[in-house]
């Protein structure tokens, strides 16, 4: 049964209190996980009774094994016993007794310990006594010495709870603010763990064990962070057996660990092993988390959740993979980490962390993922070519006898005076050649150019960029088959090297470009090929366009002179014609008034005759109006009046000659520029064949598709005479094709003559 919204049913102001009681319950929340490892490490350490030293390391990770000895690790505060002093013994008992379970009695503050210490002092140990006054632990002194670890554990704590904020409803971010909580409580084992005197009375083992244990459970919770990450809602009710498995996972590896060292290991290192919680919980934790956020990226079922897994996996690996490369194999070769642990943490935790919270929350994962990956790759190739170069640096300084450091340093030195070297390098070619090693560069400033510019002074800002940039003394643009002056030039020539290039557009050779250097300046060479084809691609285009632009003005022009023709033969043929046949009309009219009241007989006569010269002058009107635009393609359209046509041609013609007809799919409707010329050039075709082909027979075919008109007309005649010159009206049906930027062409056999016109559908649309 689906669960109800309750909320739906209360007023504005019921919403409101349950929305703010649930963003402040969220508050709450992540105010207790701050305060679970705040509180712990302050009540533990703040009380715990301490000697100012750190005794503790894991086996796992290779640290120096307990026995009759102990090594301190670590000292805070003003102990009088340092960093790499062996313990002997405490208060006269050897250390393996009191790892053997020999206790005493709590120690408290202002008591003092006597400790009987081993130290190397000028290359030769020495063995001393040491009165230590126990005191508190030094909490502010260690959070000051170890603040890298301390910060890490902020951001962990920031990540979760913007996480848990952001997405609250989701098991992920739960999970992951739980980690963030409890894994900082590690602190109190590692690095603040067990002192000298936690072995000998103190407090014990217990703080240490917990704070192990809880380390344990956070990296739990991390495994079912990842696990319930790429996973739909519900999906965690219906596989209830995965919270339990997730958490009992790092005892797992600490069972395993325990079953290992069990039979190997005897008193004071059985003991140390036996402490170690959190490292053998790491080790398996880690990889599970990978597998099971590959496992839940190929079972993805949604974009947004493979980007979401992905971004995780990515961040994670390349953390792992920075730490590997920079820190755990130089150490392992070299003895030292490229970059202490502690910066390496600082500078690969955040980001993991980032990459996180963004896949949890799912925010622009379809902008920050892409950008990730890039990053990762470009830092996954730095980071091995810097770890081959410590490799490379050790295996020469052990052949060699020289320190590794100053391998490493020299590396570095050249690292940084390299790029300032190579800029001086191309400062000062840059000085003598120009910027011919810099083809992108000369190439992006011409592309750069004003658009706005006129096409002929674009032409000569071009060479003037190619003689700034190039140190040029001439430049100019030649079109081919032409002696004359230059299209653009830039420069007075001074005799210095001469180079032509070839200037190729839509794989047409379209002119060249004529360059020539400086007498001071080296001539180009066979290095420089790039640059110049580079170059002449880009002015090619630019002369493309200045050449197209000069053809549309032309053809502008031709336009703007026939209609000018056209006005004029109007204005001819008004003036002409029908304008003294209208006058003479105006005359006839007074005289046939004046005739009205003398000689009406005559009146009537007149009125005759102006009514036939009526008649020839609307034939005259009809006729101008025909030759503008015929009438009956406005009336019938284009197929329609051809039909008419070939009609009154068959009905003129009574049976007998030529006889033709049309034959025509859906084509209209069609722009005017097409109507007409396809018109036009039907009537010219038919016309020539019933004069001059002695057919029988004209088809006229019309057909059409998204782009063009295909007009065709066929006759079964004689065709034309081989050696005719096409005559003045199949030079017209050229013209009115071509106008519309169109063609047609004629063909001609002893079986008949074919007329094929194409005229463009979008051309007759823009005129």
């Amino acid at each position: 049964m689906a669960r109800r919204d309750c909320s739906a049913f209360l007023p504005a102001e019921g919403r409101c209190t349950i929305a703010t009681m649930a963003r402040t319950a969220q508050v709450l929340v992540i105010v207790a996980a701050w305060a679970i490892p705040v509180v712990w490490i302050g009540a533990e350490l703040g009380t715990r009774p301490s000697d100012g030293t750190v005794v503790w390391s894991s086996p796992v990770a290779g640290g120096d094994e307990w026995g009759s000895a102990v090594t301190v690790r670590r000292t805070y505060g003003d102990s009088l016993l340092l960093p790499g002093d062996v313990l002997l013994s405490i208060d006269g008992r050897p250390l393996d007794h009191w790892l053997a379970g020999e206790t005493s009695s709590d120690v408290s503050v202002g008591e003092t310990i006597r400790y009987h210490v081993r130290r190397v002092e000028d290359g030769s140990p020495r063995e001393y006594d040491r009165t230590v006054t126990v005191t508190h632990f030094p909490l502010g002194r260690a959070l000051v010495a170890d603040l890298p670890q301390v910060l890490v554990a902020l951001l962990l704590l920031v990540a979760g709870s913007v996480a848990f904020y952001l997405r609250p409803g989701l098991v992920a971010a739960r999970a992951f603010l739980g980690f963030a909580s409890l894994v900082p409580i590690g602190l109190a084992s590692s690095p603040w763990g067990l002192g000298a005197l936690d072995l000998a009375g103190g407090r014990g083992y217990w703080p240490h064990v917990v704070a192990q244990v809880v380390f344990a459970l956070g990296l739990g919770l991390a495994v079912l962070a990842a696990a319930t990450l790429p996973t739909p809602r519900g999906w965690l009710s219906r596989h209830p057996w995965v919270v339990p498995a997730a958490l009992a996972l790092p005892f797992a590896g600490y069972a395993v660990w325990v079953a290992a060292v069990s039979t190997g290991e005897e008193g004071a290192a059985r003991t140390q092993a036996l402490l170690a919680v959190a490292a053998p919980a790491l080790v398996v934790v880690v990889p599970a988390a990978l597998a099971v956020l590959i496992f839940g990226y190929l079972r993805a079922s949604s974009r947004d959740t493979r980007l979401a897994t992905r971004l995780a996996l990515m961040v994670l690996t390349a953390g792992l993979g920075l730490l590997l490369l920079l820190g755990v194999l130089p150490e392992r070769v070299v003895g030292d980490p490229v970059l202490p642990f502690d910066v390496l943490m600082l500078l690969v935790v955040p980001p993991i962390l980032a990459g996180v919270v963004v896949a949890l929350v799912g925010y622009r994962l379809d902008v920050i993922e892409p950008n990730v990956r890039r990053a990762v790759v470009q830092g996954a190739v730095a980071a091995v070519f810097g770890t081959a170069f410590v490799v490379v640096a050790a295996t020469v300084g052990r052949a060699a006898d020289v320190s590794v450091g100053s391998i490493l340093a020299g590396g570095v030195a050249a690292l940084v005076v390299l790029p300032l070297a190579v800029a001086l390098q191309r400062r000062v070619r840059h000085v003598v050649f120009g910027d011919r090693e810099l083809p992108r560069s000369v190439v992006a400033e011409l592309r750069r150019l004003d658009s706005s510019t006129a096409p002929s002074e674009a032409l000569t800002e071009t060479l003037s960029v190619l003689c700034r940039r190039l140190h040029l003394s001439h430049a100019a643009i030649q079109l081919p088959g032409t002696d004359g002056p230059a299209l653009a030039s830039y420069g007075e020539p001074s005799g210095g090297g001469r180079v032509v290039v070839d200037l190729v557009a839509s794989g047409a050779t379209i002119g060249s470009l004529h360059l020539e250097t400086h007498p001071l300046r080296d001539p180009f060479g066979r290095g420089d090929r790039r640059l110049l084809e580079d170059v002449g691609a880009q002015v090619g285009a630019l002369v493309q366009a200045v050449l197209a632009n000069r053809e549309l003005q032309r053809s502008r022009q031709a336009l703007v002179t026939a209609r000018e023709e056209e006005r004029r033969r109007l204005r001819r043929d008004l003036h002409d014609g029908l304008g003294p046949s209208l006058a003479t009309m105006m005359m006839r009219l007074e005289s046939a008034q004046e005739l009205i009241a003398t000689d009406p007989d005559q009146a009537a006569v007149a009125l005759g005759g102006l009514a036939d010269l009526a008649h020839d002058d609307i034939a005259e009107v009809r006729r101008l109006v025909e030759g503008l635009r015929p009438g009956v393609l406005d009336q019938l359209g284009l197929v329609s009046a051809l039909r008419q046509r070939a009609a009154q041609h068959e009905q003129a013609a009574g049976g007998h000659g030529l006889a033709w007809r049309v034959e025509a799919e859906e084509v209209e409707p069609l722009p005017a520029a097409v109507e007409v010329a396809a018109y036009r050039i039907v009537l010219e075709a038919v016309t020539n064949a019933v004069r001059h082909s002695h057919a029988r027979e004209c088809v006229v075919t019309l057909r059409r598709d998204d782009a063009q008109l295909r007009v065709r007309i066929g006759d079964d005649g004689v065709g034309m005479a081989e050696g005719r010159p096409a005559g003045v009206g199949l030079s017209s049906m050229r013209e009115r094709a071509e106008e519309l930027g169109g063609t047609c062409t004629v063909a001609s056999d002893g079986r008949g003559t074919v007329v094929e016109a194409l005229l463009p559908l979008r051309a007759g649309e823009d005129s």
